[in-house]
């Protein structure tokens, strides 16, 4: 789940090194940058001003950074990592498209992570999909959540042949039937069941 910096509140974000830092609020909120230079005090440099509940996401950050967050009239939701998002948004967040993964072979970790975070992965491919689980420790650093924190997402295959959510290498199971098949849809939802470890149950 997402962290909270209440309405007319503020917080102070450290984001480490190559990572991103995604916000959400309904409201204006202002996001700024701290930065610092020799002999001189912290200088708070506006990175910009979101609203709407649109996810907006600033970095990555080659040596990492320091977010200041002031929010406005409504709480502000935000995620620090490789690839962070709002799962509370998950489903009427602004200018999310759906992940189309169509290739034979096992989808890359990368193209799963966004798949599943962004909340839809479609696949057309005439012949059968893999779908292999990113590992708990990808999508560990992928997204922020606490431990019993879940999400859902969607796999939808108007393909010929049946889509097969499986197993990652490491740190993160499937439960149940895998096997989308042709002309249906499976829903999952991923469980943070401890550091790096992920059960991702069928629905």
């Amino acid at each position: 789940m997402s962290t909270i910096v209440f309405s007319q509140g503020d917080a102070t974000v450290t984001v480490g090194a190559n990572e991103s830092i995604a916000l959400a609020s309904y409201s204006e909120a202002q996001i700024y940058r701290v930065v610092g230079f020799p002999n001189y005090p912290d200088q708070d440099d506006l990175l910009g001003v979101i609203s709407g509940n649109a996810v907006t996401v600033f970095g990555p950050y080659t040596t990492g950074a320091t977010i200041q967050i002031q929010a406005g009239a409504t709480e502000v939701l935000y995620n620090v990592g490789t690839d962070p998002t709002i799962p509370e948004l998950a489903g009427f967040r602004g200018a999310t498209a759906a992940n189309a993964l169509n290739t034979t072979a096992a989808a890359t970790s990368a193209a799963m992570i966004d798949g599943i975070l962004d909340g839809i992965i479609t696949t057309t491919s005439a012949a059968a999909v893999s779908l292999v689980l990113p590992t708990g420790a990808a999508l560990d650093a992928a997204v922020e959540m606490a431990i019993g924190d879940s999400f859902t997402w969607t796999v939808v295959n108007t393909g010929p042949d049946t889509a097969t959510v499986s197993d990652a290498a490491s740190g993160h199971t499937e439960i149940g039937d895998g096997a989308v098949a042709t002309a249906t849809s499976g829903t999952f939802r991923t469980v943070k069941t401890a550091a790096a470890t992920f059960i991702s149950y069928r629905m």
